[in-house]
């Protein structure tokens, strides 16, 4: 395919600090993982390393990072939003589990400088393209019926 690229050259991580909000106001420092994929290419996944020192991990999409910049983005399980924290801009995420809500900042600068190279390694032109559609759809789809072949 004409400008395909593989995922081995253009797989992306950065590390950042996080910050937790917790009820009293306290914010909790994290360290975390901006994780891009090409395999996956709308989506760049958070890992981030709690206080028990246990990882969890959020994938999502990555266009609701860059909008989610600018103004309060998204419904359900994540929403981003900018915000000002203790040191300068941030971009703040709620994350949403059956455990409760996870008021998290990430720092704005460092996240945009990732997405943006996100972009220049997949653009989003590209994303379609790269999407295993069949593997996307299987469970869907249902198990193939073996006697058949189909």
């Amino acid at each position: 395919m004409p400008g395909q690229r593989t995922s081995e050259t253009t797989r992306l991580s950065c590390s950042l600090p996080i910050g937790q909000m917790v009820g009293n106001g306290e914010r909790v420092p994290l360290t975390g993982l901006l994780r891009f994929d090409p395999a996956d290419p709308i989506a760049i996944s958070l890992v981030i390393r709690v206080t028990s020192g246990q990882t969890v991990e959020w994938t999502f999409a990555r266009d609701l990072l860059v909008a989610g910049g600018d103004r309060p983005m998204g419904v359900g399980e994540v929403r981003v939003r900018p915000s000002q924290g203790a040191k300068g801009r941030v971009l703040a995420l709620t994350l949403t589990s059956p455990d409760g809500p996870a008021e998290l900042e990430l720092p704005s600068q460092r996240v945009d400088t990732f997405v943006r190279q996100t972009y220049a390694a997949i653009p989003s032109e590209m994303e379609a393209d790269l999407i295993d559609w069949p593997s996307e759809f299987a469970w869907l789809l249902g198990p193939e019926d073996r006697s058949t072949g189909t």
